[in-house]
């Protein structure tokens, strides 16, 4: 078992850039103490080498070479598998530690445990400090299950005594338990320390890493008796331990494969979502979008007893635009009117293009006069854009707003302008919909008192400004029309 995240930096030439030295005095005393003893521990057997029999130099020999067989054929597998790994990760050298813990004098087991850590360096690509700390506490919860194993004064032998087995399994399986739980506790402890927020469980890793640790312990276990009979039960278990590690990595290479298309697939849901609300030429929400999101705020605003503002807005003479220059040229007045709602409205409001050249403006919290103003805000941007776009014939002409003064191009560009009707929940019904009906009304009414102005629900008429008469000759006799039948 691992630490859970890989490091920023590795190596010794980047000793400035290590975490070491964010930590927490309590962080550095905790590594200090547990690196202490386990080398202090670790010392004292080593100094017993000498009394070492051949045969457990040959099981030794034996082991190491098992361990070296294993690490070097899985080395790319175990790098796809720490990459892959989103919490503390489990590989399969326990087998061979625990194996060491159980059939080997203890200088034995420290020195197989050491050179199992030295050849996985290159795999684990740690910053030295938390490397070291890692070793240590494997190191050490090694050293915990030979005690346990040694200090029992069970023989390893079969007995044929059902008492005397049993209690060497029972003494195997609290061996094993205190090297899995000695193990992950240290590190649990120790990325408590450093990240006090986060709970311990997070770090222990899942029921099936788990399982899978508590496995290969037992399989440890069992090597381990094989090896006080014949020395050459690592040889003989090696290569099964690399099949499984090769099919733990392909497991891990299908469920990453199943994670990444499982994310693309909610990311393409997503989208699909998205497009099904937004219209894609002005970059707002459709009319589903505007129904949905639209009553959703709408909703929440009279549940807290907040008015909402709605407002109905249509582009004057649009069908004039489209005639006169074509679609091209329409669709890019557009996509500016989307941009400037988009500009003018506050991140939590919602508007839409409710079809054609006409719009809907939903804002949360916002009562009369503030909708109002928002309102002759949008009107003077409209009437101030200036677009640049070709004709029918693929000319450049550019589309001015009828509030921008004339130029040398003549009155007829000076043609965007749009007229609002201003409706407010719940003086103008209870729900959006009604609202949007009273916010039309006074749509109708801006247009028929002559375009290019705001006009409020219930009869409250607002003209800002007078609507201007200097839009062409056209524009002029239908105003006079609409004047007459007024």
């Amino acid at each position: 078992m691992t630490g859970q995240n890989p490091s920023r930096a590795v190596g010794f030439s980047s000793i400035r850039n290590w975490d070491l030295w964010t930590l927490r005095p309590a962080a550095l005393s905790y590594f200090f103490l547990v690196e202490s003893a386990v080398a202090a521990v670790s010392i004292w057997l080593l100094t017993s080498l000498g009394t070492v029999s051949d045969a457990d130099w040959l099981r030794f020999g034996a082991v190491m070479f098992a361990i070296t067989v294993h690490l070097m054929i899985v080395r790319r597998a175990e790098e796809s598998r720490r990459d892959e790994s989103a919490g503390p990760h489990i590989d399969l050298t326990s087998v061979w530690t625990f194996a060491a813990a159980i059939a080997l004098p203890g200088a034995l087991a420290v020195l197989a445990t050491i050179w199992m850590r030295i050849l996985i360096q290159p795999i684990a690509r740690r910053q030295p400090h938390r490397f070291v700390f890692s070793s240590a506490s494997i190191l050490g919860g090694t050293l915990l299950a030979w005690l346990v194993v040694h200090l029992s004064g069970l023989s390893l032998l079969a007995t044929g005594s059902i008492l005397p087995d049993l209690g060497l399994v029972l003494v195997l399986i609290v061996a094993a338990v205190v090297n899995w739980g000695a193990q992950g506790m240290n590190i649990a402890v120790a990325l408590k320390i450093v990240t006090p927020h986060t709970r311990i469980k997070e770090f222990l890793g899942s029921r099936a890493d788990n399982m899978l640790e508590l496995s290969t312990l037992g399989a440890g276990a069992m090597l381990g008796m094989l090896m006080t009979t014949h020395w050459i039960g690592p040889l003989l278990l090696v290569f099964p331990v690399v099949l499984v590690n090769s099919l733990l990595y392909r497991a891990t290479e299908r469920r990453a494969h199943l994670e990444r298309l499982l994310r693309e697939q909610e990311q393409l849901q997503a989208r699909l979502a998205e497009d099904a609300h937004t219209d894609y030429r002005t970059g707002l929400l459709n009319t589903n979008g505007l129904a949905e999101y639209g009553a959703r705020l709408a909703e929440r605003c009279r549940r807290d007893s907040q008015p909402v503002t709605v407002l109905a807005i249509d582009l004057d003479h649009f069908k004039r635009i489209n005639d006169t220059w074509g679609h091209p040229a329409g669709n890019a007045v557009l996509a500016e009117v989307g941009r400037i709602l988009r500009e003018k409205l506050r991140p939590g409001d919602v508007a839409g293009r409710d079809g054609g050249e006409e719009f809907v403006v939903v804002l949360a919290d916002t009562g009369l006069a503030q909708g109002t103003a928002i309102a002759e805000r949008v009107r003077e941007a409209i009437g101030e854009m200036s677009v640049v776009t070709t004709d029918k014939h693929r000319n450049t002409v550019t589309l001015r707003g009828r509030n921008l003064p004339l130029t040398a191009d003549g009155p007829e560009v000076r043609s965007i302008s749009a007229s609002i009707g201003v409706a407010v929940m719940p003086d103008d019904g209870d729900c959006l919909l009604e609202a949007q009906h009273c916010a039309d009304a006074a749509l109708y009414t801006a247009k028929e008192n002559g375009r290019n102005q705001v006009r409020v629900s219930a009869g409250e008429i607002r003209v800002l400004p007078a609507p201007r008469l200097d839009g062409g000759v056209e524009e002029a006799r239908e105003q006079a029309e609409a004047t007459r039948s007024a």
